[in-house]
């Protein structure tokens, strides 16, 4: 321990007397391991952590998929009847679905609250006990039983103040008395249906029975999560889940397709989705950087280290062992890393809650990351294995030194460029590295251009969107429904600044919204299987939404006002509709039906065919889209758009007024520009790819400083030898040659190294980017030629130097 203290006292004078190179390395440390520990807290709270349910291994997700259906989320509830019914690997299989928009009376305004049905085994499958009252039971289960509500804790404290009294209260959602019976505990996390940023307040049971027609068995919209039984593995369930959905094609043909199947993930996997490869993309490339400054630190230590060849000679002959020498280099080493990791951890508290405010809020879990014991025994370990690693090979190399030699005072002598192996392949990698991150920015940066830049269908400038909610027995029939809309409208279009207004049930680029307006689509002389049938996104509207969205009309017309009142139904198609179901063909003027086949209803007339939307995100593919007036579909929860050059909250605020002159207890929510939904469309793109770039750009400047190091070195080294040359004639073009050519080099091997590199882990990137191959040549092409610039520059300075070297000051050198 005298030891120790002897040479952190040691270690310490030594990096006072060099207080630029301390401060050079300390903030390059605190840099990496800031980084490092921000990105790993962000993981660790998103990936690592358990979910906040007992045995969560055990709990899975269950949806129906076929050859059709890339990613299946969706199970109907005759088929989780079918499923409880046969399977022995569950404990358990519970539904859920999001109730939008339940209206909770009973202040001066209505409150929007999301909420969810599930069904009455949902908390038991999640082992979720109420924290007040009590669960719901079987028997709540039923259309007759259902409007009995669980609170959230947070809506519990917020509407009553944490008063136990409030079990058993009465409050009115969509004018319909619902019994509080309990209150969920504080901790209690809500899956995220498909937005990670909603939290839920309200859950009500599911309340559906075999014989209604909601319960069939090609309704497919309920999502499930299901418990396995302890002991069952995923991949004996899924095997016998399989099993079933085979016995279920055989005994209903009509209900099933032929390569019907269940897919069966952990619900932790199913929860996160493409997340889960974004965060450890970032992580790997954190820890890129970290190796990249380990090398540049060796690198600094490696020249400290020349510096003192005399100094660890001189110890070595008053006896000094080999590993005293190499533990004082290793002190001041592991000395400089903990300065870094307390400046890192500093700048990880800071980070952490950046990249949280930062981040889309759409990922799981993001607010729970917080600095806490884990972390800090993270950065430790970085800490102190950073120290190790960046100061292992000086402290050897050092220990190794011909003490007779280096005695001698013509020790300082030409020692060339090829003779520094290590700081040679530490720069080489340094450079390999770097290549490799900033491809995969490049990559990203790239794939993020292309998606922005995708043309949505529709013109998005200038376009504003609301919802409203008609409730109550004043809407119970589809007439006084639509009466409304349409006085709604006509006072709208009068609002100063607005252009034009139009209603629909979804808007295009939000999302799982469309999950639910999916239909079949039945052509009328045609007859086909109902497992055949093929779906389409569907929109109601009102006459004038292609107008008010600018959706080009490709072939035929638009809808009219006089279509709003013919009893004769017609339709509009997407352009991939058309060539899917006429491929060659003019489908103008054909009878569809949308939903399920039925003669008795009237068939739409199909009169234009309009451009296609993106529905599901700019970087998704567009999909086969039909449009039918809302005259002849009458829905209560419609969407406004509105062309408007007026601000969004003086907008919001008109069109408030408008509603409450003609109903009070009407509601607008959710109102937002429509470039907000193209911004949320891309935030996780967005995020990715601007991490990625400053992470890039960050390990190209450390290896350019690598560079710069090596070769400043190197001349400082050669000093003598170059005086000698010019002192012979050698012209400055051949000393700036000799000098620079070397920097280049070990540029163009590490360029190689990295593209070998780079085009076996960007592979990696496939489910992060769009319309860009992860070998995309340009993007290496492009980052090679820059990067090879940045190293000129690097070799330059030193070069340069090299030529101004007086021969007379050169030859005095030593």
């Amino acid at each position: 321990m005298i030891t120790l203290a002897q040479d952190l006292k040691f270690a310490l004078r030594m990096l006072a007397k060099s207080p630029a190179f301390t401060a050079v390395a300390v903030l390059t440390l605190a840099l990496a391991i800031g980084a490092n520990t921000a990105i790993f807290s962000v993981v660790k709270a998103v990936l690592l952590n358990s979910l906040p349910y007992r045995d969560p291994s055990r709990l899975v997700t269950l949806a129906e998929g076929d050859a059709n259906t890339p990613n299946p989320t969706n199970v109907s509830f005759g088929t989780r009847e079918d499923w409880k019914a046969r399977n022995s690997s569950f404990e358990s299989i519970a539904l859920y679905w999001g109730w939008w928009t339940p209206i909770a009376t009973g202040g001066d305004k209505p409150e929007i609250v999301p909420a969810m049905r599930v069904s009455y085994d949902f908390f038991p499958t999640l082992c979720v006990q109420p924290l007040l009252g009590r669960g719901f039971a079987p028997e709540d289960d039923r259309p007759d039983r259902w409007h009995v509500l669980l609170l959230s804790y947070s809506y519990w404290m917020r509407h009553f103040a944490g008063n136990p009294n409030a079990v058993g209260q009465t409050i009115l959602l969509d004018q319909t008395p619902f019994q509080i019976v309990g209150v969920l505990p504080e901790s209690f996390q809500s899956l995220s249906f498909g937005n990670g940023a909603l939290s839920r307040e309200l859950w009500a049971p599911l309340g559906y029975a075999a014989s209604q027609p909601d319960a069939c068995r090609s309704c497919q919209h309920l999502r499930s999560v299901a418990r396995l039984k302890a002991g069952v593995s995923v991949g004996r369930a899924r095997a016998e889940m399989n099993s079933i959905a085979t016995q279920l094609v055989r005994e209903f043909p009509k209900d099933y397709p032929p390569t019907s199947a269940v897919v069966l993930r952990p619900l932790q996997e199913s929860w996160l989705g493409n997340v889960q490869s974004a965060l450890w993309l970032l992580l790997g490339a954190t820890s890129f950087v970290l190796l990249i400054a380990c090398a540049n630190m060796a690198n600094l230590l490696l020249s400290k280290a020349a510096g003192k060849r005399r100094e660890v000679a001189l110890r070595a002959a008053l006896g000094a062992s080999r590993w005293r020498i190499v533990r004082l280099f290793l002190t001041e080493s592991i000395l400089i890393s903990l300065f870094g990791g307390v400046g890192g951890i500093i700048l990880a508290i800071w980070g952490t809650n950046f990249l949280v405010s930062f981040a889309p809020a759409r990922i799981p879990r993001l607010n729970a990351s917080h600095f806490d014991g884990a972390i800090l025994l993270f950065t430790f370990l970085v800490t102190t294995a950073t120290g190790v690693l960046m100061g292992l090979m000086p402290a050897l190399q050092a220990s190794r030194v011909d003490h007779r030699e280096a005695l001698q005072s013509g020790a300082r002598g030409s020692l060339g460029f090829t003779r520094n192996r290590f700081r040679n392949v530490l720069v080489v990698s340094e450079v390999a590295l770097a290549f490799v991150l900033t491809v995969a920015s490049g990559l990203l940066l790239k794939s993020f251009w292309r998606a922005s830049h995708v043309d949505p269908g529709f013109n998005p400038q200038n376009l504003f969107t609301a919802d409203f909610r008609l409730s109550g027995s004043k809407f119970q029939d589809d007439q006084s429904v639509v009466l409304f809309e349409r006085e709604t409208l006509d006072r709208v279009r009068s609002l100063p600044g607005v252009q034009a207004a139009a209603i629909s049930s979804v808007l295009p680029i939000t999302g799982a919204l469309g999950e639910w307006d999916q239909r079949g689509f039945h052509i009328q002389d045609r007859h086909i299987p109902d497992t055949e049938v093929p779906s389409v996104d569907t929109y109601f509207v009102s006459p004038d939404y292609l107008r008010v969205m600018e959706i080009p009309v490709l072939r035929g017309r638009s809808f009219t006002d006089a279509d709003a009142q013919n009893p004769s139904p017609v339709a509009l198609i997407s352009e991939s509709t058309a060539r899917q179901m006429w491929p060659g063909g003019n489908p103008l003027g054909e009878r569809i039906q949308l939903g399920g086949r039925d003669e008795k209803k009237p068939w739409s007339t199909i009169v234009g065919i309009v451009s296609d939307v993106h529905q599901y995100g700019l970087d998704s593919p567009v999909t086969p889209q039909a449009y039918e007036l809302y005259s002849h579909n009458a829905f209560s929860a419609p969407i406004l758009v509105v062309r408007s050059s007026v601000n969004r909250s003086a907008l919001t605020r008109a069109i408030q007024d408008q509603l409450a002159a003609l109903d009070r207890d009407v509601p607008l929510y959710n109102s937002a520009a429509m470039s907000d939904f193209f911004a949320d469309s891309l935030a996780q793109r967005r995020f990715t790819m601007q991490l990625l770039s400053c992470f890039g750009l960050l390990a190209l400047l450390l290896a350019a400083l690598g560079i710069y190091g090596v070769m400043s070195y190197g001349v400082q080294q050669r000093t003598g030898e170059i005086g000698v040359r010019l002192a012979l004639g050698a012209q400055p073009r051949s000393i700036l040659k000799l000098v620079a050519s070397h920097g280049m080099l070990l540029a163009g091997l590490g360029l190689l190294a990295g593209a070998a590199a780079a085009l076996s882990l960007t592979r990696v990137l496939a489910s992060q980017l769009f319309a860009v191959s992860a070998s995309d040549p340009v993007t290496f092409v492009a980052i090679a030629l820059f990067l090879a610039i940045v190293a000129f520059s690097a070799c330059y300075v030193p070069a340069r130097r090299a030529t101004r070297v007086d021969p007379m000051v050169a030859l005095r050198y030593e």
